[in-house]
């Protein structure tokens, strides 16, 4: 608003009321300059020591109607229950074999833990595994019985059933993975999996978001040929990845463009990538084909901070 132009001297009472406004917004100021700057500053000079270079995100890319979706799925909760509740510290993915009934799942604390499923889900049993040593995140089940992970500080792993952990590549064209993220197997044994930031480990991914730059890629892994090979590469924190059942091609997520491309394996587009869905509610996270002709794709959070970037109005639906 602009200022008045009324130029009379303050009243008794206007200056107490300001003596009083000041003294009592002294604390603030205190702790602004106390430990706020501080911090600021110290941020600062780690940027300048990571080479932290932020650039802008293509916007252009992020401005379209963000896709529809219903704020909840009651069907999706019907009969749903909690597993192992208080024993799970951050669970991930998740990968089922449907030959023992076991669930595994990768935890924060490094533990590769392994559920047994009873009538109840209450009743259901929570074990440590195998611990990486690392974080584990993306799974799936090899084809001789081994577990595959994408453990975000080792490396994509491959856990046999007695639990030896093995190191299959940590690095592509030179290049270490710094975020080692989801992972998939096709029927010919191809491995499938993202490296979200070549640049920025998971504890410093919001600076890998706050750059702005592609620091992701899309690989392969070959078993037979121990063999790496970058597939798409400047992508903006590569994610989940889900072979399709005809094994056509490969979806794979991009989470900070809102988006999941696919990657053709097969027939005349093989090698090239294309949309196969975009402008999404959320930065998408894992992928999983539900056996229906369906995918099921996770978001970690909505979309407000982006909507601000993109200027866009979003309406909350209703529940």
């Amino acid at each position: 608003m602009p200022e008045s132009n009324n130029h009379n001297s303050p009243s008794p009472s206007t200056q107490a009321s300001r003596r009083s406004s000041s003294s009592s917004s002294w604390p603030l100021n205190f702790l602004f300059f106390s430990i706020l700057v501080p911090v600021a500053a110290a941020l600062l000079i780690l940027y300048q020591l990571d080479s932290f270079d932020p650039a802008p995100l293509p916007l252009h890319e992020l401005s379209h109607r963000v896709t529809a979706a219903p704020a909840r799925n009651a069907h999706m909760l019907k009969g749903s229950e909690f597993i192992g509740v208080g024993a799970l510290m951050g669970p991930e993915d998740i990968a089922y074999d449907s030959k023992s009934g076991l669930i595994y799942t990768g935890c924060a604390d490094g533990w590769v833990k392994r559920v047994t499923l009873k009538e109840s889900a209450a009743d259901s049993v929570v074990e440590n595994w195998v611990n990486t040593g690392g974080r584990p995140l993306g799974l799936a089940h090899g084809h001789d019985g081994q577990l595959l992970v994408a453990d975000t500080e080792k490396g994509l792993l491959s856990i046999t059933e007695d639990g030896e952990v093995e190191l299959l590549t940590d690095e592509a064209e030179g290049v270490k993975f710094k975020l080692t993220d989801a992972v998939d197997v096709a029927k010919d044994g191809m491995i499938y999996f993202t490296d979200a930031s070549y640049m920025y480990s998971l504890k410093d991914y919001i600076l890998d978001l706050l750059e702005g730059k592609p620091h992701g890629r899309f690989l392969s892994y070959d078993p037979t040929m121990k063999e790496t090979k970058v597939l798409v590469p400047d992508l903006y924190f590569a994610n989940g990845v889900a072979v399709s059942p005809d094994q056509n091609f490969v979806i794979f997520c991009e989470s900070v463009m809102r988006r999941c491309k696919k990657y053709y394996l097969q027939g005349e587009k093989k090698g090239n990538v294309e949309n196969f869905i975009d402008n999404l509610p959320g930065p998408p996270d894992n992928i999983r084909y539900d056996g229906e002709g369906h995918y099921w794709i996770a978001f970690p959070t909505v979309i407000h901070f982006l909507s601000l970037l993109n200027n866009e109005r979003i309406a909350k639906a209703s529940c």
